[in-house]
């Protein structure tokens, strides 16, 4: 954890860069006193003295964030071309670089959910429960609700999977675990898993009980990667 104050006086911002690994996790507050808790696998750059007219921080991979409000000054979130601007509130965002989609969940509050440089688009949040979700490749925004425990367990140590595909349930055990894996594309889509589990428990319990459901795979894990093949 990092935290910072407004002590120091400076004449220009300056910018540090926070890089969290596989299997870490990060919490950090701001000199303006918001404060970010960052995932495994995500890397932030953010204001240092909270002195330029704009709050603004750059997010690849998946942070929650509790802004403080200040309607003189908008904080505002960029991952690529994707941005998000708010004035006071809660909410996680998922942005890791080279997945299909990113997503911002509403917890509290209200944040416009918009692409860099285009005005023309752009949605509004301001339901708890609510969800955008970006398609980087022809930049559209669609609206959803979802029960946003399920995409900010993680800050509170667990991981909750609702009728999730093994792809979505291995990609993110594997940040957290910091493990390769490897399993056949037809199997990582082909079934589903809901459950809970502490992030803090033994990887292979977590994996015993994926299997136990009834999805039919074989495990083997060898020099720390986790094999996995459907049963013959």
């Amino acid at each position: 954890m990092i935290t910072y104050s407004k002590d120091q006086i400076e004449k220009e911002e300056k910018y540090n860069k926070i890089v969290v690994p596989k299997g870490g996790e990060f919490h950090l507050v701001l000199a303006d006193g918001s404060e970010i808790w960052l995932n495994a696998e995500s890397t932030l750059q953010y204001f240092v003295h909270d002195i330029a007219k704009e709050r603004v921080v750059y997010l690849q991979g998946e942070a929650y964030f509790k802004i403080a409000k200040n309607e003189q000054r908008p904080f505002k979130i960029i991952s690529g071309e994707h941005e998000v601007k708010v004035l006071g509130t809660e909410f996680n965002v998922n942005a890791y670089l080279g997945a299909p989609m990113i997503y911002t969940t509403l917890i509290e509050g209200k944040v416009n959910v918009g692409v860099v440089n285009r005005p023309d688009i752009g949605q509004v949040l301001q339901e708890n429960g609510r969800q955008s979700v970006y398609n980087p490749n022809n930049k559209s925004i669609s609206l959803r609700h979802v029960d946003p425990r399920i995409y900010t367990a993680w800050k509170d140590g667990y991981f909750i999977f609702r009728y999730s595909t093994l792809r979505e349930v291995m990609q993110q055990l594997s940040r957290w675990y910091d493990f390769e894996y490897e399993v056949p594309d037809m199997l990582l889509d082909k079934y589903h898993f809901s459950g809970e589990f502490k992030r803090f428990d033994n990887l292979d319990r977590v994996l015993e009980i994926i299997r136990s459901t009834g999805i039919p795979f074989v495990l083997d894990i060898k020099n720390g990667k986790v094999i996995i093949r459907e049963e013959a």
